[in-house]
């Protein structure tokens, strides 16, 4: 991401962003309070916002390399995510308190983690013509995804 010249719209955005994503890697959580929780979820919720611009076709970057960073990030996450998915087997809280059955709860919860594979596969293969919904489809999914991140675990 730091190699993206961001233009200067969606700056704000990236850089809570970028502070989530350290945050999460940084991976202190006995010291994480509630104020830092609401700003990563909030921070990530900017990346699912600034990942499918982070290309050749919105954003001038130093180096080719990195001319396709959704891309590159898709495909790094992306298998992370359907091995989670494959495995998964406590949905997060959200889920539990609105879905009392179980079948119900985990149903839910996979047709999620579909929509979550969803988007990372659209930005990492993007189609030649893009569709209007299948685009919404890849934002709800993002979104998804930055939501239940900080619960995506199985103990």
């Amino acid at each position: 991401m730091q190699h993206a010249q961001i233009p200067e719209k969606l700056k704000p955005a990236y850089q809570e962003a970028a502070s989530a994503l350290r945050q999460i890697l940084k991976g202190d959580e006995e010291q994480t309070g509630l104020e830092t929780c609401v700003r990563i979820l909030i921070g990530l919720h900017h990346f699912a916002d600034c990942l499918p611009f982070m290309n050749k076709e919105y954003v001038e970057v130093d180096d080719d390399a990195y001319a396709q960073t959704d891309c590159l990030i898709a495909q790094r996450i992306l298998p992370a995510l359907k091995d989670f998915a494959s495995r998964t087997q406590f949905p997060p809280d959200y889920f539990c308190r609105i879905y009392k059955d179980t079948e119900d709860l985990c149903e839910h919860w996979d047709t999620a983690l579909q929509e979550m594979i969803f988007a990372f596969e659209y930005l990492a293969n993007p189609p030649k013509a893009h569709k209007k919904n299948d685009i919404k489809r890849m934002q709800t999914g993002l979104h998804l995804f930055a939501e239940y991140l900080p619960e995506m675990y199985n103990l």
